[in-house]
């Protein structure tokens, strides 16, 4: 798995945007003493937060996938995938679409454990979602409504509605996930 210098990316997308560390806070709801423990590498932060402070800074998790090579088209190999952990939900992701400059969609391969649930409360974003379930059944509970999907199933969303992702099964599940703009 590739390690990343996730602080230091944070600090640089920041001190780029002008932006101090509590108006990150502010914009995030994460606190400033948190956001300058990440960008010291003091501690990692879970998927989540690290979304949330990237969605403050303007940018999309994409930051953390591009490589400093323009290219207009990409191949990624099953094991040259980027790979990060969402530490607090424990779901593996592997980036499906590394490398192409000023991109409009994120790929993403997820592979969360029995129970895991995305974020807590929901999530909304700019642009639209795209789920399909590869291996097992998800719950996809979208702007209070819920659908339960199974292999081969798929779902198409409106990113701005309030959404979370939740494995209903006692197995760990696939799905991918397309999201555009690539904010993930």
């Amino acid at each position: 798995m590739t390690e990343f210098d996730i602080g230091s990316r944070v600090k640089r997308l920041r001190e780029e945007k002008n932006l101090a560390l509590r108006e990150v806070a502010r914009r995030s709801g994460v606190s400033a003493t948190q956001i300058s423990d990440i960008e010291r590498n003091l501690t990692a932060p879970t998927v989540p937060t690290l979304m949330k402070i990237i969605a403050a800074l303007g940018a999309d998790m994409s930051i953390f996938f591009e490589r400093n090579n323009k290219k207009s088209v990409s191949v990624v190999r099953k094991d040259e995938r980027q790979q990060f952990i969402d530490r607090q939900n424990h779901v593996f992701l592997e980036s499906l679409s590394n490398g192409i400059t000023d991109t409009k969609l994120k790929v993403i391969l997820a592979h969360p454990p029995p129970g895991a649930e995305n974020i807590r409360g929901g999530y909304q974003h700019p642009g639209e979602e795209l789920i399909y379930v590869i291996k097992g059944k998800v719950q996809v509970t979208i702007a209070g409504v819920t659908y339960i999907l199974e292999q081969g199933d798929s779902i198409h969303f409106r990113g701005e509605l309030r959404h979370t992702i939740k494995n209903i099964t006692k197995k760990q599940v696939e799905l991918i996930s397309v999201i555009t703009p690539p904010n993930y």
